[in-house]
C-alpha cells in the first residue's frame, strides 16, 4: 500500500492511532501485544515512517500570518510568532513561516507550505476570511490549529486571548477610577476580537447604568481603504477604551496634535501590551495577552494531534491581568 499512515496501520489493529504512534515510538501507553500486532501491520502495509507518514514526524510545524498583520520586528503578530517558535523548539520541533500575501488572500491561494507537503501540523496566527481558512483546511491534511481566532461551524481547536473578559476588566478598572464617560476605539465589524472586546466594554457600562453613547464609538481604520485612523469626537469623554495598543497609540497621537495631556486632560487604556516604537507604551495602562501561555497551549494542542488525539477540545481562551502604568487619572 503506498502513502500508509498510522491511520491505516490502527484501522487494521483496531486500535487508536494515539496507541499506534506509541507502539511504534517504544513509548509507554501500550501493552506488548498491542505492540507487536502493531509492527506487524506496519510491516505488513509497507509503512515508511520517514516517506509515507507526516503524522509521525511531529517535527516541523508550519505557521501562516497575514501580511496585514504582521510586520517583521514590530509587530503583535511577529511576537506572537516567536513565542510559537520558541515553544515548538522547547519539544524538539521546527517551525517553518509563511507569509499570506495580500494578493494570496483575495485570490484565497494555497500555501507554499500545503503545496510541498513537508509539514506534519499546521497553527493559522490572525484573523482571514471564512473561506479562505476553509479552502486550507480543506487542503492541509495534517491537524491545525488557529490562534487570536475562531471559526464558527468548524470543528478545529482555537486558542485566544479572553477578549470578552479582558475589555471588560479594563472598562471596570476606568470605572473604579470614576470615570464615567468612557469611550470605545475600534472597528467593531474588522473582526470578531475586536467585537467581542466591544461587548466587554458594554457590559461593564450597563453593570454600572450607565447608558452607550453611539458618538462615543470610535473607527480605529477605514474598513474599504485599509487605512489607520481614529477621529477624535467633538464632545470628549473623560477616557477611552482601546481596543489594542496600536490603537491606542494612534489616538494617543491624534490627541497630542490637539493640545490634550495624558492623563491630565485625557486617560487611555488600551489591550495587548505591545506597543511598537511609541513612547507611550511606557506610561499605557493595558491589559496584557499572554503571548507565553497561548503560545504553549496552541503548540501543546498541536503535538497531541500530531500523535493522533482526535477530540475536538473547542475553543481556549486565555486571561490575563492589567498592567497599571500612568495613562490613567483619578477622578474619585
Amino acid at each position: 500500500m503506498s502513502d500508509v499512515k498510522m491511520k491505516d496501520i490502527a484501522a487494521a489493529v483496531g486500535v487508536s492511532v494515539v496507541s499506534v504512534s506509541n507502539a511504534l515510538a517504544g513509548r509507554k501507553g501500550v501493552s506488548d501485544d498491542v505492540r507487536l500486532r502493531v509492527e506487524k501491520a506496519a510491516k505488513e502495509l509497507g509503512y515508511d515512517p520517514k516517506k509515507n507518514d507526516r503524522y509521525s514526524q511531529g517535527t516541523v510545524i508550519g505557521v501562516l500570518a497575514p501580511e496585514k498583520y504582521i510586520t517583521v520586528g514590530q509587530s503583535f503578530y511577529w511576537a506572537l510568532y516567536q513565542r510559537v517558535a520558541y515553544e515548538a523548539a522547547k519539544s524538539q520541533s521546527i517551525t517553518m513561516l509563511e507569509i499570506l500575501t495580500f494578493s494570496m488572500e483575495e485570490k484565497e491561494e494555497l500555501p507554499k507550505l500545503l503545496r510541498e507537503k513537508t509539514i506534519g501540523g499546521l497553527i493559522i496566527i490572525g484573523w482571514l476570511s471564512d473561506s479562505y481558512v476553509k479552502k486550507i483546511l480543506a487542503s492541509a491534511d495534517v491537524p491545525t490549529v488557529l490562534m487570536d481566532f475562531q471559526m464558527k461551524g468548524i470543528r478545529c481547536d482555537s486558542v485566544m486571548s479572553s477578549n470578552y473578559v479582558g475589555m471588560y476588566k479594563m472598562t471596570r478598572y476606568l470605572l473604579e477610577k470614576g470615570h464615567r464617560d468612557i469611550a470605545f476605539v475600534g472597528s467593531v465589524k474588522a473582526n470578531d476580537n475586536i467585537l467581542d472586546r466591544y461587548y466587554g466594554y458594554r457590559k461593564a457600562l450597563m453593570e454600572a447604568g450607565i447608558r452607550e453613547r453611539k458618538e462615543w464609538l470610535l473607527e480605529d481604520r477605514d474598513l474599504e481603504k485599509g487605512l489607520a485612523v481614529v477621529k477624535v469626537p467633538e464632545n470628549m469623554p473623560t477616557a477611552f477604551a482601546c481596543n489594542s495598543d496600536w490603537a491606542a497609540g494612534l489616538l494617543f497621537n491624534e490627541l497630542s496634535k490637539r493640545g490634550y495631556r495624558v492623563p491630565q486632560d485625557i486617560s487611555i487604556v488600551g489591550y495587548d501590551n505591545y506597543l511598537y516604537g511609541n513612547s507611550f507604551a511606557e506610561r499605557l495602562t493595558t491589559y496584557n495577552v499572554d503571548m507565553k501561555q497561548m503560545a504553549y497551549q496552541a503548540v501543546k494542542l498541536l503535538k497531541g494531534k500530531i500523535r493522533g488525539d482526535e477530540k475536538h477540545w473547542g475553543t481556549r481562551y486565555v486571561d490575563s491581568v492589567i498592567v497599571e502604568r500612568q495613562s490613567v487619572k483619578t477622578l474619585v
